[in-house]
């Protein structure tokens, strides 16, 4: 199904009951006419579909029959390696898997529809997005990865304080924000932050943190 209109972000909406594609549609709708939407019902048609319009954001359901929302990440990005995908999913625990294969975020799929338009600005941006479920809980429980075999001796060339750094820019915190809660200069906390890139050999943001959920390098700070 599609509604497309050039001079909108076409976004395409990937889930195989009717009633929740119908119910994001119309939470991007409420922003006016910003977005141009399309929609997948299965797998195998959205990656037939995102390798013909290559819509400017993905809004995947992670569980779906036959082909889920993983492996269809994977093939998208196959695809076109820059591409933008917003994992939907009921269980906290699949952003793990969606952060493995490259995803640009993962939220909850009762999320509100405030949220849900907050999410997909953030995406369009270029920023890494977790709802505020997931991300409390990537911080809570920094050890998921461990458990799952993923931990990396790469946590013992990290400091205290490079790990509590690095759990509050994984929250979305500023270098100002994160100097106010830890009462040191935002200067500081740049050089933290090139240090951090250059232990972890990346060169943004966004590879801090998919490094850091890979290699169960994530700290939970008691700082406020």
């Amino acid at each position: 199904m599609s509604n497309v209109d050039s001079s909108s972000t076409r976004i395409l909406i990937v889930d195989d009951h009717a009633v929740v594609r119908r119910g994001f549609c119309s939470m991007l709708r409420s922003a006016g006419n910003l977005f141009a939407v399309e929609e997948a019902c299965e797998g195998q048609l959205a990656v037939q579909m995102f390798r013909q319009s290559k819509p400017d954001l993905v809004l995947l359901d992670a569980a779906m029959p036959e082909l889920d929302g993983i492996e269809v990440t994977r093939l998208m990005h196959n695809i076109e390696p820059a591409a933008k995908i917003l994992i939907v999913t009921e269980m906290e625990e699949d952003f793990l898997q969606a952060f493995r294969v490259g995803a640009s975020g993962c939220i909850l799929k009762n999320v509100e529809s405030h949220e849900l338009l907050n999410a997909v600005g953030l995406v369009l941006s270029g920023y890494l997005v977790f709802g505020r479920a997931i991300t409390k809980l990537i911080v809570e429980n920094y050890h998921l990865a461990e458990e799952a075999g993923k931990y990396s001796k790469l946590a013992i060339h990290l400091t205290e304080r490079e790990r509590e750094i690095l759990s509050l820019i994984s929250q979305e915190f500023t270098n100002i924000e994160i100097a106010e809660r830890l009462f040191i200069s935002p200067r500081t906390v740049d050089s933290h932050r090139a240090r951090l890139m250059q232990k972890l050999g990346t060169r943004n943001t966004a590879g801090l943190v998919r490094i850091a959920m890979e290699y169960g390098l994530l700290y939970e700070s008691k700082v406020g």
